[in-house]
């Protein structure tokens, strides 16, 4: 289809240091940031560290191949990471969003999910707002998105809904009509809050109630892709003997940036949630 409008076909591998507010850097794919207009395509599906993967996560794909797994490293929680997507959209600032959940993915996202089916194409100049609406369709409140939270703080967009107006072919709707046509209740993705007061916060630093990667045994092929994806120094998956066995996991090493289940090609990564103390 690109040979046929003699469109050039660009790889990211020529990236360009950028620095950021914290006084670190991101290494963007210099074809990002030289277009005349970026136009961005997700896909709607579900995220083990940001919760959903819409407009803002996509890019993320602008990150040049290897300093994908420094970015997990240097931002290594759902916070500090959904932070840094935030400052990555201003940089790049695409003209529009375009998500596609047509057929979406639900349940061990972003790859090891189930495919579902939505009907719909979600389209916006504000991608805190498309996200939004995303969260909507699935009965998923938008405040328990770190990236919604953050991108309105730090102006890229507004997750309010008195300020976004959704139209459809038939014209503008409200909320509760958008859910009662296009939503999915029954869509599976983890509802918890993000927070609680602070609480989560002193919890997680005490290393307690944290989701978790965990290698399902009988689906995995001892291929090694877990332990190679994995961004952190000395690894914190590996083989313990050989490859006779599969992986395993020192959890005092782990950041939960879930790039292992991300990138297992067999589905034998699954994120375990742990309920916490005020959930029912």
């Amino acid at each position: 289809m690109l040979e046929k409008h003699n469109v050039p076909l660009k790889d990211f591998l020529t990236s360009e240091r950028v620095e950021t507010a914290d006084g670190k850097f991101l290494m963007i794919a210099k074809d990002a940031l030289d277009c005349d207009a970026l136009i961005s395509v997700s896909k709607m599906k579900t995220h083990a560290l940001e919760r959903i993967t819409g407009a803002v996560k996509n890019q993320y794909g602008c990150i040049s191949g290897v300093y994908k797994k420094l970015g997990h490293t240097q931002y290594p929680n759902a916070e500090s990471f959904a932070h840094m997507l935030i400052e990555l959209n201003q940089k790049v600032a695409p003209r529009l969003y375009i998500c596609d959940g047509i057929v979406a993915m639900e349940g061990n996202g972003p790859t090891s999910g189930d495919p579902v089916s939505m009907g719909v194409l979600l389209m916006s100049t504000d991608p805190i707002a498309l996200d939004t609406v995303f969260c909507h369709l699935v009965n998923l409140d938008p405040s328990y998105v770190p990236t919604n939270l953050y991108g309105e703080t730090l102006g890229l967009g507004t997750w309010h809904d008195d300020r976004i107006e959704i139209v459809t072919a038939d014209g503008t709707i409200s909320e509760k009509e958008l859910k009662r046509k296009y939503g999915n209740p029954n869509f599976n993705v983890d509802r918890r809050k993000a927070r609680k007061k602070g609480a989560l916060d002193l919890l997680e630093i005490l290393g307690v109630f944290q989701s978790r990667p965990y290698i399902i045994e009988e689906k995995c092929k001892k291929c090694g892709v877990c332990v190679e994806s994995c961004p952190v120094e000395g690894k914190a998956v590996r083989f313990d003997n050989g490859r006779r066995n599969p992986p395993v996991y020192d959890y005092k090493k782990c950041i939960r940036c879930f790039c292992c289940q991300e990138m297992c090609p067999h589905q034998a990564i699954q994120v375990k949630k742990h309920r916490l103390p005020w959930e029912k």
